[in-house]
């Protein structure tokens, strides 16, 4: 009997469920992000952004269509995702991206400025005390054939933009959002563990400010960014033409991902600070 039993403990593990154990777990999720093997990968996103004004009704100002380009990268401690990310704004009737756009609550006309974030990275590093606590720091929902990793992440901090220098473009001394993002991936791809990337589909919803270039730092209100999309086997080269081409002509370096990881993350706030203080420069 415990021979019988020994055996069965030594066979066990095999059948255990593949992210039964934490560095697996961890492992798995970044598989789903991303690409172990070093490889970049592409996450593309389309959607719609809209209006919410206390007491006013919900107006969809633009279409959307997003993307980042990443690489994992491996250190002492766990792992790294090196990301840049691009956001276009487009006409939500033609699909065009907008140069210009008419406020509809000011009837300004103004110059649109895309969303061109560099860096955007994240640290995936644990010790041993932390590491078996890592479905909470990623958790994830079982949902039967397919499995969803989530987050749930409210920033709120000193805003980069003082009300003083650009109360047009901001309306408090503090920045606050929330970031509510999904990865879901069936489990029968995650099973096969010569997988580096595995395919998923992703979700994005964003509650933010008024972006600095809308001038709408005098009201109240927020936008809602609602999008979905997948991680591309082909990368980069499988986003929409459009897409690329305005990349390519536009901001050539967002084609690839970072090489080395630094900080801060860029944001739309601090790219318009960078803009305004170069524009300051050289007048």
């Amino acid at each position: 009997m415990l021979k019988k039993l020994l055996i069965l403990l030594l066979i066990l593990p095999i059948f255990l469920p593949a992210t039964e154990s934490p560095r697996r777990y961890l492992e798995d999720y970044l598989r789903v992000r991303g690409d172990l093997s070093g490889n970049e990968f592409v996450h593309h996103l389309q959607g719609h952004v809209y209006s919410l004004i206390p007491g006013e009704k919900s107006m969809e100002l633009f279409a959307y269509e997003a993307y980042t380009i990443s690489r994992i990268e491996i250190t002492e401690a766990g792992y790294r995702i090196l990301s840049k990310e691009v956001g276009l704004f487009l006409d939500h009737r033609t699909r065009q991206i907008m140069e210009t756009w008419r406020n509809p609550f000011t009837q300004e006309t103004l110059p649109v400025i895309q969303i061109w974030n560099d860096p955007v990275n994240q640290s995936f590093e644990y010790d041993a005390n932390t590491l078996p606590f890592i479905r909470q720091f990623l958790p994830s929902t079982d949902l039967g054939e397919s499995i969803v990793y989530h987050s749930e992440i409210f920033p709120f901090y000193p805003h980069v933009l003082s009300r003083r220098l650009y109360g047009d473009h901001v309306q408090s001394e503090y920045f606050q959002s929330a970031e509510l993002s999904e990865y879901r991936a069936r489990k029968l791809d995650l099973t096969n563990t010569t997988l580096s990337s595995v395919p998923c589909e992703t979700s994005f919803t964003w509650i933010a400010p008024w972006l600095p270039f809308m001038k709408m730092g005098d009201r109240q209100g927020q936008l809602l960014f609602v999008c979905k999309g997948s991680k591309l086997a082909g990368g980069f080269d499988e986003l929409p033409q459009q897409l690329r081409t305005y990349v390519e002509k536009n901001n050539p370096g967002f084609a690839s991902a970072p090489n080395l990881f630094s900080e801060p993350n860029a944001t739309p706030w601090t790219y318009f600070k960078q803009r305004s203080e170069a524009a300051l420069e050289t007048n």
